[in-house]
């Protein structure tokens, strides 16, 4: 589903997709989390399934956040892109049953509550770059900015029962999942799969990774291009995020500490320190909020530009099929029925908007806040950096997933994000500059009332 521009259908599976799910409670509030990888979700999808899953488990839909990694090869799902009957009816098959088998998975870990404790740290790993080139004649395209804004933070959240052993790990990084470019045709969770692997070996237990602000941040090795590379840039990606979030994980303690130094006698002085418990409270504070924002996009284009951007997409697919470029037909084809939604917008005269949507979970001094989108590394970075909790972790492609989030810069200086990416999104114009900045205050607001909650 990530490369509109790939050739064919997948053939094979390089590393099994999976959906790991984390049930959270102190007793009286009841959340659901849930790690997926596949591209995104998006609307009416992502409502229909939070809302099985919390009645599956006893809670309102709020209580349920879905993050997708974003991994570029996941399957197809419905409403996507206009495919054959046959893929239509593989696509609607393999959505049934993704969305039992998320009520399922989310069903067993909320079969499986036990006394935990809950802690988290955070690591750095340089796995991504961003991506956002300025070339010498001006523009930018995407490549690499090596001076340009990565969050390189390695979320770490450990769940360990009362005598520390690990229930399970949650780990958050940023970049794009597209180490294996579109000249693959496996089904592939990417860099994710061999950073998961590593971790529950160590661990001994079930991983979830979230996916941070990677909107404009790719891996360092850049989107494959095919061959063995691609392979061995996978394992070392996957590595270099496994082994931070290993290296992060053995440091985090929930269930002893070092008490009060003594001094025994031996032939030397030593001051020793013994490990004592730790209480058994585990979550003296814990809430979750959301809130939807309507925001209104650019201004739609005259009725007389829609049609005529309607009739050049046209064209363009008819070059594609005279010139028989699979791609490029699959390219073009996305934008005539971009183009024709465009033309229904006018027409309609109806006001364009969307709405953002924020998640956010409070455990304890740790905090989790989400969005609906793909956002870029500088919001993240902001709203870490001015959260009032300890440790703040910040997701996109969390609830569905609108398109890209950029900041107010990125609309002086160009690029897909801001240029091109609404089209595949099918969105009938751009977001505005004043999305970004929305973004960060409502994340902050979010992070600030669970803050106050309970103090």
């Amino acid at each position: 589903m990530g490369y509109t521009v790939q050739e064919c259908v997948s053939d094979s599976v390089e590393r099994e997709l999976t959906a790991t799910a984390l049930v959270l409670s102190d007793g009286v509030t009841k959340v659901a989390l849930i790690a997926l990888d596949i591209l995104l979700i998006q609307s009416p999808h992502v409502d229909r399934i939070r809302n099985r899953v919390g009645e599956a488990i006893g809670v309102p839909a709020d209580c349920v956040m879905i993050n997708t990694s974003h991994t570029h090869l996941g399957p197809m799902l419905p409403d996507w892109q206009e495919d054959t009957p046959q893929q239509a009816e593989l696509q609607c098959r393999y959505l049934a049953i993704l969305e039992d088998s998320l009520v399922s998975v989310v069903t067993i870990a909320d079969s499986r509550l036990q006394p935990a404790r809950v802690a988290a740290a955070t690591g750095h790993a340089r796995i991504g770059i961003n991506r956002r080139q300025r070339r010498p004649e001006g523009g930018i395209v995407i490549g690499e900015n090596p001076d340009g804004p990565v969050d390189h933070d390695v979320g770490v959240i450990r769940i360990d029962n009362l005598s520390g052993t690990t229930i399970a790990t949650v780990m958050t990084a940023a970049a794009h999942t597209i180490v294996l470019g579109p000249k693959t045709s496996q089904l592939s969770p990417d860099y994710v799969g061999p950073a998961r692997e590593i971790v529950e070996r160590t661990t001994g237990a079930l991983s979830l990774f979230l996916q941070g602000a990677a909107g404009n941040v790719s891996p360092r090795c850049g989107i494959g291009s095919g061959g063995a590379d691609q392979l061995d840039d996978l394992h070392r990606i996957g590595t270099l995020l496994g082994g931070e979030v290993v290296k992060t994980w053995a440091g985090i303690r929930t269930h002893n500490r070092h008490g009060s130094p003594r001094i025994v006698q031996s032939v030397a002085a030593i001051s020793l320190r013994d490990y004592e418990p730790l209480p058994e409270a585990c979550l003296r504070h814990f809430g979750v909020v959301t809130r939807q924002v309507s925001l209104p996009m650019a201004p739609l284009p005259g009725r007389q530009v829609a049609q005529a951007t309607l009739d050049r997409c046209q064209r363009q697919i008819e070059d594609a099929r005279a010139g028989k470029n699979a791609g490029a037909i699959h390219v073009a084809q996305r934008l005539v029925h971009w183009a024709e939604s465009v033309v229904r917008t006018v027409e309609s005269g109806e006001p364009v908007t969307r709405e953002l949507v924020f998640w956010a979970l409070r455990i304890n001094d740790i905090g989790i806040v989400a969005v609906n989108g793909e956002p870029f590394a500088e919001l993240a970075l902001e709203v870490k950096r001015r959260s009032p909790l300890t440790a703040t972790f910040f997701l996109g492609y969390s609830n569905g997933c609108l398109g890209y989030l950029p900041t107010p810069e990125a609309f002086d200086e160009g690029g897909m994000e801001v240029n091109e990416s609404y089209q595949n999104y099918m969105l009938p114009t751009p977001f505005t500059r004043d999305w970004g900045p929305s973004v960060v205050e409502n994340a902050l607001d979010l992070l600030k009332e669970l803050a106050k909650s309970n103090n």
